[in-house]
C-alpha cells in the first residue's frame, strides 16, 4: 500500500484529525523530508489538505500539517 492510499484510508476513518508531516513520517515509516512529496499528488486532487502552521521544534520554527480534503469528505459522505 503507498503512502497516499495509507494516508487517505487514515483520514477517512479519522476525518477530524490532524496530523504534521513528523506525524505521518513516524505512523508509516518514511523520511520526513519526503513527506511532503509524497502527498503533494494527494493534495492537489483533494484528497489531503495541506498547511504551514507554527512549531517551535521545528528545525524552521514550522511545519506541514494534513486534514482529510474536500474530494475525501465528499466520498466518505461529510
Amino acid at each position: 500500500m503507498t503512502i497516499v492510499t495509507s494516508v487517505a484510508v487514515w483520514f477517512a476513518m479519522n476525518p477530524e484529525e490532524e496530523l504534521s508531516s513528523a506525524d505521518v513520517a513516524a505512523k508509516w515509516g518514511v523520511h520526513q523530508d519526503s513527506v511532503k512529496r509524497s502527498l503533494e499528488y494527494a493534495a492537489t486532487k483533494g484528497w489531503v489538505v495541506r498547511s504551514r502552521k507554527p512549531d517551535e521544534t521545528a528545525r524552521l520554527g514550522w511545519r506541514w500539517h494534513y486534514t482529510a480534503g474536500p474530494r475525501l469528505l465528499k466520498e466518505i459522505g461529510r
